[in-house]
C-alpha cells in the first residue's frame, strides 16, 4: 500500500489564500489555485492534504501574488 506524506496549513495561511481568491466556487478555485472544492474545504477545516498538493498550491499562490 502506498502512503502519502500529509500536511495542514495555519489559519493565517488559509486567510491569505482566501484573500487572493476572486470567487470561492469550484471554477474559481480551479482557475486560481488548480485545486478542488474538496481540497479547499479540507484546508479550511484543518484536515491534512497531500504534501505534493500543498506544495503545488503554494507555488501557484506565489504566481498569483506576482501577477
Amino acid at each position: 500500500m502506498m502512503r502519502f506524506e500529509m500536511a495542514t496549513i495555519a489559519p493565517e495561511e488559509f486567510a491569505a489564500l482566501r484573500e487572493r481568491l476572486p470567487k470561492a466556487t469550484a471554477e474559481g478555485l480551479f482557475e486560481t489555485y488548480r485545486i478542488s472544492q474538496t481540497t479547499w474545504y479540507k484546508l479550511r477545516d484543518g484536515v491534512p492534504i497531500r504534501r505534493k498538493t500543498l506544495d503545488q498550491l503554494r507555488a501557484r499562490y506565489q504566481e498569483v501574488e506576482a501577477a
